[in-house]
């Protein structure tokens, strides 16, 4: 494994393609007299995904970058061409990873080129040609496309692995997992020897799983002591551990209960993880040493190994194996129940005509209206023809503005206009 730096948070913006403007025109051809409304539909603004992938097991991708747009949508344009739908954008992020928008866990990515939508694109606006009927053959109606939003998006990454090796500094936890895996982590005789969780693959026989090796703990680490809550967390996406104990530590049970009580500290759900006791340094010790310990431990399965000298280290395989397969059947046994469909799209945000909320105040004989669904329809459709100007509001007498400014007094020759847009119409009674 290469010696990286280790991320695991980064917080980026992102944002949808704006969906393309309708197009105002008619057809002009020689010969051809009246030609009709041509005007083509805008294109819809491209999605933002972001998608799982086993490539990588860090957020340093994001390190340097914050801002990810999608491709916006072209304009229609002429003889009813549509514009052409912006390009979507796929953000790639290690299995594991949770999503978090306005400080809510949205999802969490646990499965390769599994695709979560977070973003929806803006729809293209509408274009003339859209908008004939029979009692219209001419519209000048036609509409801009949907503008797209900024999203503050947390990435947090928490490792999944099969096996995360637990214990206190100098447990052996490196030396293990250099051995037994393709993992290559630094090895020396003092605290803190892993800085940053190592990743490494295990092949035993003809299984194999993925183990990760974290910083040791000290007492205290479930309220962030040593490398603390940092990487405590890292331990919660994990199926097994392997607590590794010295055999030339003192007080060994006693250690053993402080590691036991920092998890318990710091989630329970963590402290209900299998676990496989593990003693190293074997070649410390004797057949009555070594009794003495399984008494400490109350007769508890133990695994006695020395990663140096290779000893015990076939037993300690087997039987990780051997419990992960149980493990796992149990998993398996547990998603087919749920019936969950892995392919389903989940749609964080979507832009659409938002909820009905308004508020009228009066100035002088203007009457000016504020909220979302106003503003978007003031911002949606065109000012620059009068027929655009009719549309919005009708758009305002079918949500009831118009009746509501009606009961407040509003009168012919009276201003309305929409707070914060270019709005503005002199109101006649044939609206």
């Amino acid at each position: 494994m290469k010696n990286i730096t280790f991320i695991d948070e980064a917080k980026i913006k992102i944002k949808a393609g704006n969906g393309g403007d309708g197009k105002l025109a008619f057809h002009r051809e020689k010969y051809v007299e009246r030609g009709g409304p041509s005007g083509g539909n805008g294109g819809n603004g491209g999605s933002i995904y972001f998608k799982g992938t086993t490539n990588l097991n860090t957020l340093l991708n994001f390190k340097g970058r914050s801002i990810y747009r999608a491709e916006n949508g072209q304009n229609g344009d002429i003889k009813n061409m549509t514009g052409k739908n912006g390009v979507d954008l796929f953000i790639s992020v290690p299995i594991g990873t949770e999503i978090i928008i306005n400080d809510e866990k949205i999802i969490d990515i646990t499965y390769d080129n599994q695709l979560f939508i977070a973003i929806k694109g803006g729809k293209g606006g509408r274009g003339n040609a859209s908008f004939k009927s029979s009692k219209n053959n001419a519209p000048t109606i036609y509409e801009k496309g949907e503008k797209t939003d900024f999203i503050e998006v947390v990435l947090n990454l928490k490792l999944l692995a099969d096996v995360g090796l637990l214990g206190l500094p100098n447990a052996g936890k490196s030396t293990l997992i250099s051995v037994i895996s393709n993992a290559k982590p630094k090895i020396a005789n003092y605290q803190f020897t892993t800085l940053k969780p190592q990743l490494g693959v295990v092949k035993y026989k003809n299984y194999s799983f993925v183990i990760t090796d974290l910083p040791g703990l000290i007492a205290g680490a479930s309220q962030n002591k040593g490398m603390g809550i940092e990487f405590l967390k890292h331990l919660t996406r994990t199926r097994l551990l392997l607590h590794l104990i010295a055999s030339d530590q003192k007080d060994l049970i006693k250690n053993y209960q402080l590691i036991r009580k920092e998890l318990s500290s710091y989630s329970k759900n963590l402290s209900t993880i299998p676990e496989i006791i593990v003693i190293t340094k074997e070649d410390l010790l004797n057949n009555e040493e070594k009794k003495v310990i399984k008494n400490l431990f109350d007769n508890q399965k133990i695994f006695f190994i020395s990663a140096i000298k290779h000893q015990g280290l076939d037993l300690l395989l087997r039987e990780i194996s051997e419990k992960l397969k149980e493990i796992k059947k149990i998993e398996q046994d547990e998603a087919d129940l749920i019936l969950e469909e892995k392919t389903k799209e989940f749609i964080y945000h979507k832009y659409e005509e938002p909820n009905l909320d308004f508020s009228i105040a009066k100035k002088d004989n203007s009457w000016i209206i504020d909220g979302k669904y106003p503003k978007y329809w003031a911002n949606r459709i065109p000012l620059t023809t009068y027929e655009n100007y009719l549309r919005i509001i009708s758009k305002f007498k079918s949500k009831g503005i118009i009746s509501k400014l009606k009961e407040a007094g509003l009168k012919k020759g009276d201003i309305i206009t929409v707070k914060d847009t270019f709005f503005t119409i002199e109101y006649q009674e044939e609206f």
